[in-house]
């Protein structure tokens, strides 16, 4: 009788035992992991696409520039094919 006691009393400190440490136990938090890979994610891929807009504008604005300058030498050249036109209609 003695030794019934005693095991019961043994199996139900063991099983206390587990549930207060299930309970008294907090578990980790994963929200908390979602957050920072989400917003790691997204500052990570907002610098990637700033930076290749950037080097896209930079690209397009030396192409303007060099059809710019090509059209002001284009320019250049025709009034003075027109000046050489003008002199040689004059002299007749």
């Amino acid at each position: 009788m003695m030794f019934a006691q005693l095991t019961r009393k043994s199996v139900q400190t063991i099983a206390s035992r587990r549930f207060a440490s299930t309970l008294v136990s907090p578990r980790p938090s994963s929200l908390k992991g979602v957050l920072f890979g989400f917003f790691a994610g997204v500052s990570i891929t907002g610098f990637g696409c700033y930076y290749y807009l950037l080097d896209e504008y930079k690209a397009s604005s030396d192409a303007i520039i060099s059809d710019i300058l090509l059209l002001q030498k284009t320019i250049r050249n025709m009034e003075t094919h027109i000046r050489v036109l003008e002199s040689s209609i004059e002299k007749k």
